[in-house]
């Protein structure tokens, strides 16, 4: 795009406001808007441009991207008080890129396309890190044409682009690619706390790790340090994994397709999240695991 189109973003979380702006700091005249007040203001003193309501956005704004929570907040900031489709969105692109559900994901295109709206099914991977260093994976569903005329403004806020299929099949890509994240942290999680059983210093585990060619990876060098430090400020919530973990198994029950080890990491992250640590760091789910004083286990 030699002259770059005016972008939106609604929802300034920590992955919204740093791809907003990413795209600011690629030349793109953004502007933003964010159901609370906070953050607002911390758009405005990054030097964003700040709209009264995302019905606001869609006038000033070629294509909008929603990163918001959940579906529930999808709807509301789509179809609410001037929601976005409440606006003219004739012609203009939606990116959705919070983490939804797949049939959730359909009903949002189907209601954009009444619209006489484009819709790109546009989740990413990666978590706080990656997103300040534009160095997402953008899982695309839609298109081929769309995702070509957006590829400038979507890669800068990510590195590369996967083209996961159809509308509705980059949300699920996402859910398989969170299902990976969510057992690798629950399974360094326990490993963790069968070291301190045992008596062992858990920085072993990563000494080990770290020299593997199997089993050293970025995301446990990620993760050391909240894990050996119990520092667990949110690079993503553990209220957020266990979000999308129970979107991965209900996704298995509309196949009828049993997900053992994923049912059994959202037991222990709905306990995690009733204990009270829903808004620290998924790897926060550790302090659930506990020695019983049960004698029979």
């Amino acid at each position: 795009m030699k002259n770059k189109p005016p972008v939106g973003f609604i929802g300034l979380g920590i992955m919204g406001m740093a791809m907003a702006k990413n795209a600011k700091k690629a030349g793109y005249e953004v502007s933003v808007f964010n159901r609370s007040e906070p953050r607002r203001r911390e758009a405005e003193k990054a030097g964003l441009r700040v709209v009264s309501s995302a019905s606001a956005l869609a006038d000033v704004s070629d294509a909008l991207i929603v990163m918001v929570t959940d579906p529930s907040a999808v709807r509301d900031v789509l179809t609410g008080h001037q929601g976005l489709l409440r606006a003219n969105v004739a012609g203009k692109t939606l990116i959705q890129t919070s983490t939804l559900d797949e049939p959730s994901t359909l009903e949002f295109a189907k209601e954009a396309h009444a619209k006489k709206m484009f819709f790109l099914d546009c989740p990413v991977t990666g978590s706080k890190k990656q997103v300040e260093e534009a160095a997402l994976i953008l899982l695309a569903g839609g298109d081929d044409a769309l995702i070509e005329k957006w590829k400038p403004f979507l890669l800068s806020m990510g590195k590369s682009i996967v083209h996961a299929g159809d509308i509705g099949k980059g949300t699920a890509l996402k859910l398989c690619m969170n299902l990976i994240v969510a057992q690798m942290t629950t399974a360094l999680c326990e490993s963790v706390a069968l070291a301190k059983a045992q008596n062992l210093a858990p920085k072993k585990i990563f000494d080990v790790l770290a020299q593997s060619p199997a089993l050293g990876c970025g995301y446990f060098k990620i993760k050391e340090k909240a894990l050996l430090e119990q520092q667990f400020a949110p690079a993503f919530s553990l209220r957020n994994m266990l979000k999308d973990v129970r979107f991965m198994d209900q996704a298995g029950k509309n196949h009828r397709l049993p997900l053992p080890v994923t049912q059994a990491v959202r037991f222990l992250m709905e306990a995690a999240v009733t204990d009270g640590y829903g808004d620290e760091d998924l790897t926060s789910v550790i302090k659930v695991l506990r020695p019983s004083t049960n004698p029979s286990v």
